[in-house]
């Protein structure tokens, strides 16, 4: 099986050497010092039982390439509208086209109806309608992240996680097609857990509610999950913010039952960096808006109240702006 993983970051440097180890055909799309690491050395995955190394063809054109029975995108979301025309070389009738994104992925709104949402695009993720009808959302497999990675240096990726990776499958419209069933099989055979879902919209949420705490605290205080609840008042702010999502999720019609004293309890947090704070970091453009500004629009096309989120969202902007890692849609 050919599967490309576009986007070789943290988390795709991680699906492409786990499915290189597991004997899979696997080219990765990267740019700069990443790129020049996994053309020279390959991928070195440290994991907490063990470290991995593996060889995967890698460039910078996807067109080097040619069709392929899957490709993983693992770009930030704000990525894909660039990518949309380059990434055609890479497509036949049959690929698999699996999107694993943090936050609200551009496909929400096919064959779904919600507070806050009209037929076509989301405007503050796809204004110009670039994602959608390069890739068109009947094809989408929707994949949820649940799986910490870290890029050490070029090359070098971490994962000190102690329970085994899950990426969770859903295509939009509920289907389980034999493209999402091919994918599935893949990456279970690299011993990364992906149940297909018939309502992936949940899982989006389910994740959301996590990141809606841990993508602005962390980015704020400049601390690891862990490292930012353990300052006073933070899993106050932290529960707050937890229980406005799972509002706003309710209202797109998800009743989720999620334990909020467990998630902002510092003891049982990892000391992990969120992607947000990683990516401020490093310099990169922020995923603010998938992850929480569809949210509070969300909230405010239903009518509800979310405070916290009011302060946060625009404390994280004004970050994000500052530093010019901002895309301004609105």
């Amino acid at each position: 099986m050919r599967i490309c993983i576009y986007g070789a970051g943290a988390v795709g440097s991680f699906l492409a050497a786990r499915l290189a180890h597991a004997g899979f055909d696997v080219a990765a799309i990267a740019r700069g010092a990443q790129l020049a690491a996994l053309q020279s050395d390959g991928i070195t995955l440290e994991e907490a039982d063990g470290t991995i190394n593996a060889r995967v063809k890698a460039s910078r054109d996807p067109a080097d390439f040619g069709p392929q029975d899957a490709v993983i995108f693992a770009t930030k979301a704000h990525s894909l509208a660039g990518i949309a025309d380059a990434a055609q070389s890479l497509i036949g009738p049959d690929t698999a086209l699996v999107f694993a994104q943090n936050g609200i992925p551009w496909w929400y709104g096919h064959a779904f109806d919600a507070p806050g949402l009209t037929p076509g695009p989301l405007a503050r993720l796809d204004p110009d309608g670039a994602i959608w009808n390069g890739f068109r959302p009947e094809r989408a497999i929707g994949a949820v992240i649940y799986s910490p990675n870290t890029v050490v240096r070029p090359g070098v990726i971490r994962n000190k996680a102690t329970r085994p990776a899950e990426y969770p499958l859903g295509q939009p419209d509920g289907g389980a097609d034999a493209a999402t069933k091919s994918i599935s099989k893949a990456l279970e055979a690299a011993n990364i857990k992906a149940p297909i879902l018939e309502d992936i919209r949940r899982e989006v949420w389910a994740k959301l509610i996590i990141n809606i705490y841990g993508a602005p605290v962390c980015t704020l205080t400049g601390a690891s999950v862990k490292g930012s609840l353990q300052q006073v008042g933070m899993d106050h702010i932290a529960g707050a913010v937890m229980a406005e999502g799972v509002t706003v999720a309710k209202a797109h019609g998800f009743d989720l039952d999620v334990d909020i004293a467990n998630y902002t309890n510092a003891d049982k947090r990892p000391d992990h960096k969120s992607s947000m704070l990683q990516d401020f970091e490093a310099g990169r453009q922020m995923e603010v808006d998938p992850i929480i500004g569809c949210a509070h629009d969300f909230a405010r096309a239903a009518g509800v109240p979310t405070p916290v989120l009011d302060v946060l969202l625009p404390l994280v902007r004004a970050k994000a702006r500052i530093a010019g890692l901002y895309g301004d849609t609105a």
